[in-house]
């Protein structure tokens, strides 16, 4: 069932110990989406050892230098005002200024909650999702190969994937079984458009860890972005039974499943189960249930959207529209 009336595409990246999702063309009829008003962006952190001392949180949007910033509060939580949507990097420091923990987040909407988990050191070097195998954990890296790797990471999250990919490459090289290595390796490519190529690297990983979550992920990303719809799917779903939690997943594998027909009711599943992250979800939704002849479904599925978007967000006078249309009125 391929959706007539909405394009989604997509580009979602998932490295290390973060999940970026895509950067721009994820809306309804593309080129009418893409609003950018400021949200209040609020956030829990969770963290497997109780907090030391006073944390700050940090934003910083990609590709530019100057965060914003907050204190954490005593609960975990924190609070940013006036965030513009798009990717950013995100940072707990401690008192002495030192990074505790730093992942890509993605804000997309207002009612928006950043959950963000504060792993171990030893957790935090690894990549591999909520798992790590024993092969992993016997697994010792080569210090020069390490080093490839964390200068890989520090490219990345500059925004340079060129050096990215060159550093991730001399890791692998180093290291043949560095299974983490191959999947930055293949989100580097993946953000320069080598995609078919980014598959390669991220099959490498599963062949060597078969239980790599962001390798998995990763794949369906990538299948989806070569439409490959049906392995996109199963990789999505695979994904998903290693870490159920990866509602970016849920929004990948509906994706895929709109390309073709009989499949709109796992579709809709998983829609409304990323809708919470992903608002626009509800549009996608909203684009099946009209095709399916359930108006009355989607109008419900458009009315949760405007529910959850800013009141100065001007994609509101495009689905305002679309609501109108279903409900019969001019």
């Amino acid at each position: 069932m391929k959706s007539g009336s909405c394009l989604f595409g997509l580009i979602l990246l998932f490295a290390t110990e973060s999940v970026a999702q895509w950067p721009g063309n994820d809306g309804f009829d593309s080129g009418r989406f893409g609003a950018r008003a400021d949200f209040t962006v609020r956030g829990q952190i969770y963290s497997e050892t109780p907090f030391l001392g006073s944390l700050t949180v940090e934003l910083t949007p990609n590709g530019r230098s100057i965060p914003q910033s907050v204190s954490l509060a005593a609960d975990g939580s924190f609070e940013f005002q006036s965030v513009a949507p798009g990717a950013y990097e995100l940072r707990v420091t401690g008192s002495g200024g030192g990074v505790l923990h730093q992942e890509t987040v993605f804000v997309n909407g207002p009612n928006q909650i950043l959950s963000v988990t504060m792993r171990t050191r030893q957790s935090i070097d690894r990549s591999a999702g909520s798992t790590v195998s024993i092969r992993q954990l016997q697994h010792k890296v080569p210090s020069d190969a390490s080093k490839e790797y964390s200068n890989g990471q520090a490219a990345a999250r500059k925004g340079d994937h060129l050096a990215a990919r060159d550093h991730f490459q001399k890791a692998v090289t180093i290291d043949p079984e560095f299974a983490d290595a191959y999947t930055n390796l293949g989100v580097a490519q993946l953000s320069l458009g080598e995609v078919e190529t980014a598959t390669e690297q991220f099959q490498k990983a599963i062949d060597l860890v078969p239980d790599h979550t962001l390798a998995t992920a990763n794949m369906s990303i990538a299948l989806y972005r070569l439409k490959r719809y049906n392995e996109a799917a199963g990789a999505a779903r695979q994904a998903l039974k290693l870490d159920p939690s990866l509602l970016k997943m849920r929004y990948v594998l509906a994706l895929s499943l709109t390309q073709k027909q009989g499949h709109e009711a796992e579709a809709l599943d998983n829609l409304e189960r990323a809708a919470g992250e992903f608002p626009r979800a509800h549009l996608l939704a909203a684009d099946i249930l009209t095709q399916t002849g359930r108006r009355d479904d989607a109008v419900n599925q458009l009315e949760k959207y405007l529910r959850a978007s800013s009141e100065r967000d001007t994609d509101r006078n495009a689905v305002e529209e679309w609501l109108a249309t279903l409900r019969g009125r001019p």
